[in-house]
Order: structure tokens, then sequence, then C-alpha cells
């Protein structure tokens, strides 16, 4: 008894063509109906050398696996004004007149300015000449 044909394969007695296997799914097929599976490898698509069924297991490249290109960078800015954030992250100004209550400045008499972190610390003193309060 003979083989029975497979299940995907055409018989052309006029126009006659070879079978082949699919790599993925195994059922024979007329070999124009397979084609090759790529897959993204850096720039380029690169043949995975198996043969597979178009219309079944034939699988679209992922565009994950390609590399990105990215842009350069925009040409800089000339003179640029960068803002201080050094000086934005003090948050707290004291003024302290004659020393305050039971502190005196470390020079003089006259009222001085002190820029305060927010963990408590004081980093900058100033000092002006004395000031007339006129309250």
């Amino acid at each position: 008894m003979a083989d029975p044909l497979p299940k995907y394969a055409r018989v052309n007695p006029h126009d006659p063509e070879g079978w082949a296997q699919c790599d993925r799914c195994g059922f024979w097929r007329n070999r124009s109906d397979l084609t090759w599976q790529f897959e993204w490898g850096g720039m380029h698509l690169y043949n995975k050398s198996i043969l597979v069924c178009f219309d079944r297991c034939y699988d679209e490249p992922q565009e994950q696996l390609r590399t990105i290109i990215l842009p350069p960078d925009p040409p800089p800015v000339v003179n640029a004004r960068v803002p201080n954030y050094a000086y934005q992250e003090f948050t707290v100004i004291q003024l302290n007149i004659n020393g305050g209550p039971g502190q005196s400045p470390p020079w003089g008499a006259g009222p001085q300015l002190n820029l305060i972190d927010q963990t408590g610390t004081t980093f900058l003193t100033y000092q002006y000449p004395t000031i007339q309060n006129s309250f």
C-alpha cells in the first residue's frame, strides 16, 4: 500500500514540484511554500537557516532585537546661563540684630544675615554696618 499524500502538499502532474518538511511544525509541503526564517541581529537581518511554512510558522523578525540608532546630541547653547542651584538649597534666612537674645555677632555689633540650610546648619554669615532701628 502506498503512503497517503501529505496534508498540505499539492501534486500537479504537468508541473511537478518537490516536497519539503517544515522545520517547525513538521508538515510536508511544496518546497515553494516554505521560506527562510530571518531574525534581527544588530543592524542586519540574518538567516536562521530553517525553512518554515509561510502561512503557519513564519515569525516576523522582532524589532526589539534591532540596534537602536540614537540621533546626535543637539548643538550646545553658546554662553549659557545656568541657575545657581547651590544658592537655592538655602531655605531659611534669619536676621539677627545686635546678637539677638543672649547672642552677639562674632564681630562688631551690627546686624548680621545668616543663611541656614534644611538641617539647621549655618553656612554663610553677612555683617552689615549698624542700622538705626526705627521701631
